[in-house]
Order: C-alpha cells, then structure tokens, then sequence
C-alpha cells in the first residue's frame, strides 16, 4: 500500500442520511466501510467451505465474496456466509478481503481481460465504486424473488434495474487525534486552512470525494469550480499543498497514522473511526457545520457469473438484508442502516450521525459524475497536486 510523503450517478439517488434515519428508526440493528472503504489491504481466506451433499452437476459451486476488511467489516459477513454453508454443502465461499480503492480496479482489469471469470461474484461496495460499476457495465440485477429483504428498503435506496441495494449509509466527517489538537475542527475550511493541521492532514489517494466535495459545497461558487469544471477545485489544494502531510490507501493505516500522532485529522467514516474509538484510540469526530458527508454502501453481483452463483450470491445477499443481520452489523459497525425493520443499536442513539438534524444537512457528491470522469480526476491530481508533495 502506497504512502506519499511531503517532500518526499451513482443511480441510487445521491442518499442523504436524513432518508436513512427517518427509514430506519423503525427497524434493526446493522450496518458500516470502507468506507468506505472506506477499507483495507487485499487478502483472502476461505472462511466457509463445508464439505458434504455434492451439487446436481457433482461439483461444488465456488464463489469469492468481496468485504471490507478490519473495523469490525468482516465478522457478520462472516457469520452469514458460515451459516448458509452449513445449510447448503454444495456451495464454498472464499472471502476477498481489501478496500474498495484497491479492489475495484482489479475487478476491473479482470472484467476487461475475461469478462466471463470475475475477481470476485459479489459483495459490499460503497458508493464510489458502485458508481463506477454502473457505468461500467460491472453489475448483474439482483433478482426480487430471491432477494425478498428489499422489500424492507425504501424505494429510493433501490438502483435502475435493481443492480445492487443501498444497505446502509454512512457518513464522512473529520476526524482527528483528541490528544494532540488543541483546537477542535468545526469546519470543513480547517482541512485545508488550519495552522494548525499543516503538514498533518491525510487524505486518501484519489477519494476526491471525502476533500473535493466538501470543497465543492463551501467553497465552489467563489473558486468558479464545479463537478463540471473541476479544475480550480484541484489547483486550490494544489495551492495548500502544504497541508498534506501524508496519502493513504487503507483504513489500518490511517489508523496508525492518527493514533500516533504522524496525521493529526482527515476526512473519514464517522462510523469506522467510532469502531477505533471504542477499542481504545485517542480519536474524536468533529461534524463540520457544513454537514458530513452522505456515503452509502451496496450489496451487489458481479456480472460474469454463472447462473449458479449468481443464484447462490442473491440467496446470500437476501440474508445479509435481513433485520437481525442488519442489526448485528450496525452494533458492530456502528452503520446506519436502511431497513425498516431494523432499529438504532442503544450504543448508537445518542450518535450524531444517525441524528435527524445532523443527516438534514448532508453533503451529496455527484456520484455519476465522479464515475464517469475518474480517470480526468485522476490526471488533474497527478498533475496538479502531487507534483506539489
């Protein structure tokens, strides 16, 4: 995993976490990553591969399930996935375990080397690379008789064609070492302007939407920048360079980072970085006044797979969206969750990201935009900013 040193649409609609409140403070207790992906090194492990009852054919059907690895991502996956095993011994799951900004470009690779052998069949992908799928061809329609959980979905957390399913939704705020700042960020102006933050702020290589938006939303209008006309957005951080301290690429180095004190803030999952607080960092999330970040997280196929796995993923992913899988994950996680089945775990009640008010005022990225331009993005970074680091 790379780190650079100074001197050294989406068709779900973009979903503000106001609707996932009001929706799920009747149901149950799951959800959060990688952030997402907010999310992690890549590593497989088969973690469910019973022997017993061969398939019709003799053989098994074999599948591998992305999953965000670390904060607490990988335990209801898990757990679901062990218990439908047990219940079908035909069917052997392998767990691929990363990030989202380190997976999807192999799945994409892959899809452009054999469209017909995937990375991976399915999987949590957040809204970035949901995004980018669409655009991409990348997705296979999740099939409603099988799939009956969504049914506790509201329709605006539903995409075209019903390729994938909005779970969950998160939200990015900033997050910073309580132990070291002296002074509490409050805005989203303090990432790029704060003394106090200089040198010291990681950002995600090319998670333009956790410090573009943002910037986008305060301060657009008076740059001239826009999803449209992006440019000016990359020169101003070009122009703040020097607040970059460090560029990362999973969450178990920011992690480090923050907790040793090398980073002193970034925009972050609010959820993850309460999973780290928890077990015991010297961290804090500050919601800036602008509004956190809506990020929501789907559960989707991989075009490219066989009727069998596809069938076997859509039966999976019908028990991931069940309540109590749902509210196991958000009392793992801490992710707010869509269904309205589930409810708020009595740990997360007084979180300010599942509080009505705090959701009302969420920034919504052009998730569509920002697929289908990637790679423009991509270049104006390259170009413009690191060359500055």
């Amino acid at each position: 995993m790379t780190i650079l040193k100074k001197k050294r649409s989406y068709l779900v609609p973009a979903v503000s976490l106001s609707m996932m409140l009001a929706l799920s403070a009747c149901g149950g207790n799951n959800a959060a990553n990688n952030a997402a992906n907010v999310n992690n090194a890549s590593g497989a492990n088969t973690a469910a591969n019973a022997e017993g009852t061969p398939a019709t054919s003799g053989e098994k059907v074999k599948l591998t399930m992305f999953i965000w690895a670390g904060s607490n991502q990988d335990v209801v996956p898990k757990e679901v996935v062990a218990e439908y095993v047990k219940n079908h011994p035909n069917v052997e799951v392998t767990f691929e375990e990363s990030s989202n900004s380190v997976m999807y470009p192999k799945m994409l690779a892959g899809k452009q080397a054999d469209p017909n052998n995937p990375v991976v069949n399915f999987g949590y992908f957040n809204a970035d690379a949901s995004a980018k799928g669409i655009n991409d061809d990348m997705w296979e329609p999740l099939d409603p008789s099988i799939v009956t959980n969504m049914k506790d979905i509201p329709e605006q957390f539903h995409t075209a064609d019903n390729k994938g399913i909005v779970w969950g939704v998160s939200s990015f705020a900033l997050v910073y070492n309580k132990d070291l700042v002296q002074t509490p960020p409050t805005s989203w102006n303090d990432l790029w302007s704060s003394e106090e933050f200089k040198g010291k702020t990681a950002l995600w290589d090319y998670m333009f939407y956790s410090y573009l938006s943002p910037l986008l939303a305060v301060k657009g209008e008076e740059l001239g920048a826009s999803y449209e006309n992006p440019e000016p957005a990359f020169q101003f951080w070009a122009d703040h360079s020097d607040q970059i301290g460090t560029l990362v690429t999973s969450n178990d180095q920011l992690k480090g980072l923050l907790d040793s004190g090398d980073a002193l803030v970034a925009p972050f999952s609010a959820q993850v970085a309460q999973t780290w607080i928890d077990g015991g960092s010297p961290l804090a999330v500050a919601y800036p006044q602008e509004g956190a970040i809506s990020f929501p997280y789907s559960l989707q196929v991989v075009k490219g797979s066989t009727p069998e796995q596809q069938k076997v993923a859509n039966e999976i992913i019908n028990e991931l969206l069940s309540a109590d899988a749902l509210s196991r994950y958000a009392e793992a996680t801490g992710t707010p969750v869509t269904s309205t089945t589930a409810v708020i775990p009595d740990k997360y009640k007084a979180d300010p990201s599942f509080s009505v008010e705090e959701q009302s005022k969420g920034i919504n990225p052009d998730w569509d935009t920002l697929a289908k331009n990637s790679s423009a993005w991509k270049e104006l970074w390259d170009r413009l900013v690191k060359t500055e680091l």
